[in-house]
């Protein structure tokens, strides 16, 4: 098992749920994405490779507000993600 595949399983027991969007072309997935709600907020991050992902916290509403946002490779976007604490508390980013 190596360090991505550790800090998925650590996403999914939180809560998160994944969806791979494949690629029609080249027949395997073009990127996987996960996300999870929360009240008023959202997080996703989506894997387009080992060395490329992006999550972000949205704000809710007609015009999802991004509150919180991470680019770079895969383990430090995953890292990033689960070190962000939950929306509502004090030191959380809202």
């Amino acid at each position: 098992m190596t360090a991505i595949d550790e800090g998925l399983h650590a996403l999914i027991a939180r809560g998160f749920r994944f969806q791979h969007i494949g690629d029609d072309r080249h027949g395997g997935p073009a990127v996987i994405v996960g996300t999870f709600g929360w009240p008023e907020f959202s997080d996703r991050i989506e894997i387009h490779g080992e060395h490329e992902a992006s999550a972000a916290r949205t704000r809710a509403g007609a015009a999802e507000e991004a509150v919180w946002s991470q680019g770079g490779d895969t383990l430090s976007v995953i890292a990033a993600l689960l070190g962000l604490p939950p929306p509502h508390e004090p030191t959380a980013i809202a």
